[in-house]
């Protein structure tokens, strides 16, 4: 979503128009997940209380936020998640091992710790920006195919073993032109022609079907070399299944 967009869904929602607030969300919900989980530095689920404190602090965002200020509403947002996840942290009186800092100038900001020392300087990095804009892209595409960003830690395979046999289908997928039409074409995967051409295994190409259709995208779009790196796919193939 470029930043024009994104002013224009800012500034409709408040007016009241409750779809583009709607879509704002839907559209930064990958991002507020990373952010509140990077800040808690543990896997976080939107089952988790801290997902709770990092949606109501975006949706603040949208309504605080300056259209016109030097600062990118991302950073805005980043900046809300961490104020309101500190004062979390000290109303359950949690302990920690980081720093806190309190800025003054027109309003009071909270730095929650020295971010490049806590968290590998993320969000203070290219690299870091660029895994940001990789999220949302592939998030935007695999709503397409009916799959959820956030899902994917669900439906991801625990063993490594299991992991690159799937990036071995994914691999053999994408040599497949005509698959990979179809594919992009209807927005599914093929899996009857699919098995019928490579012989895997239906049950196998069914139970890991949305990690198998992550894989794909990230084999489609190479350039995403930050979030390949981030979903930690295997470089190594095994057999078929």
């Amino acid at each position: 979503m470029q930043k024009a967009e994104t002013t224009e869904y800012i500034l409709s929602a408040r007016d009241g128009d409750e779809i583009a607030r709607e879509k704002l969300i839907l559209h930064y919900k990958p991002y507020i997940i990373n952010t509140v989980g990077h800040i808690c530095k543990r896997y976080i689920t939107w089952s988790d209380e801290e997902s709770s404190i990092g949606l109501i602090a975006f949706n603040r965002a949208i309504d605080t936020y300056a259209v016109d200020a030097d600062k990118t509403f991302l950073n805005y947002v980043y900046l809300l998640v961490k104020r309101d996840l500190i004062d979390h942290f000290r109303r359950e009186k949690k302990k920690s091992d980081v720093p806190l800092e309190v800025k003054a100038n027109d309003e009071q900001y909270v730095n929650v710790y020295e971010i490049e020392k806590s968290m590998d300087s993320y969000k203070q990095n290219v690299q870091q920006q660029e895994l940001i804009t990789e999220i949302l892209e592939l998030s935007e595409l695999l709503n397409d195919f009916n799959v959820k960003f956030e899902e994917l830690e669900k439906f991801s395979p625990k063993h490594r073993k299991t992991q690159r046999k799937l990036v071995k289908i994914a691999e053999d997928f994408v040599q497949s032109s005509t698959l990979v039409e179809t594919f992009l074409k209807k927005k599914r995967l093929p899996v009857s022609d699919f098995v019928k051409e490579y012989g895997y295994r239906l049950k196998t190409i069914e139970k890991y079907r949305k990690y198998i259709v992550t894989l794909i995208l990230l084999k489609l779009h190479p350039e995403w070399q930050q979030l390949s790196s981030y979903i930690s796919v295997p470089s190594e193939s095994e057999g078929k299944l």
